[in-house]
């Protein structure tokens, strides 16, 4: 591991241990004032949240709404790495209480069939407490999630989302068998559906530009025969002052005609129009800091290699 893999695997720890050692107000006041000095001297990622708050939204450069969406989304990311730290902390009743679910009953239903589930979520609120909810709703819950660099930083993060009930498969070439198994098996696979990390997934219009997005939640869904769902998640201030989570399920997205051309990208094109829908309701929520759209990529990008 070098100097830089240290400093980063370390400032996780150390952020991990404040966030539940400090009060709930204080915590969450420290983690808006860190997501304003972020923004302040966000440099050039700074200029790659303008550049797709704008796509999403249609704001001119320089429009005092874009600035204060912008303002937003850093402040929004900031209590997303606060609020999963402190989620490992937290019992099964604080889910059920803090986490509310519109449009529960299509999980319910897509279970009811006999298998599990394939739910997809964006980058979008806190992907992490809708999986505790999952689990804390009595269902087992499996993901998968890209190895990272360096691997004790990795195996971090997999030991924290243990915590919260998650299993966790490394992303590999066997991976997405076992997430076909654990469906099979009743489980739910929660997975995150709008950023190709390597560029090479079905290509669609997301917001009026090309992107391209993973194929994975489509291709297990149609191995294990089971519908797709996708959801948004946001925080909210509940009416007691408390701060929680608002989700929302959409309907199903039933599996095409077997034998139908390209069941993956048509698949993944519903997904899309879903996560678009739920992006545009709080577009500051959109936790995604990186080049997204295939002309913002640098062209020695891996994630710009389109199949």
């Amino acid at each position: 591991m070098g100097v830089a893999g240290l400093v980063t695997y370390y400032a996780f720890v150390g952020g991990a241990r404040l966030a539940r050692i400090l009060p709930e107000g204080l915590a969450y006041a420290v983690a808006h004032a860190g997501g304003v000095l972020w923004e302040r001297f966000g440099g050039a990622k700074r200029e790659t949240v303008r550049t797709n708050l704008a796509r999403i939204t249609g704001e001119s450069p320089g429009s005092a709404r874009l600035e204060r969406l912008v303002r937003e989304a850093y402040k929004s990311y900031a209590r997303y790495w606060l609020e999963t730290f402190r989620l490992v902390e937290q019992d099964r009743r604080f889910f059920l209480e803090r986490f509310h679910c519109a449009g529960e009953g299509y999980l319910t239903e897509v279970l009811a069939r006999g298998t599990g589930a394939v739910i997809v979520v964006g980058h979008l609120g806190n992907w992490d407490a809708a999986a505790g909810w999952v689990g804390a709703s009595g269902r087992s819950v499996v993901t998968v999630a890209e190895v990272l660099e360096p691997e004790r930083l990795f195996r971090f993060f997999v030991r924290h989302r243990r915590r919260l009930g998650i299993t966790v498969h490394p992303a590999t070439r066997d991976s997405a068998a076992r997430l076909v198994e654990a469906v099979r098996g009743g489980a739910v696979v929660a997975l995150l559906g709008d950023r190709d990390l390597r560029g090479r997934g079905p290509q669609l219009d997301f917001f009026g530009a090309p992107a391209t997005f993973p194929g994975g939640p489509a291709s297990i869904a149609l191995r294990a025969r089971v519908p797709l769902l996708v959801a948004g998640v946001y925080g909210v201030v509940l009416p007691d002052g408390r701060r929680g989570w608002q989700a929302e399920i959409a309907e199903p997205i039933e599996l095409p005609p077997t034998g139908s051309a390209d069941p993956v990208q048509r698949l993944t094109v519903q997904v899309a129009r879903r996560l678009e829908g739920f992006i545009a309701r709080q577009p500051e929520e959109w936790h995604v800091f990186q080049p997204f759209w295939i002309e913002d990529r640098a062209p020695e990008c891996p994630e710009t290699s389109v199949r």
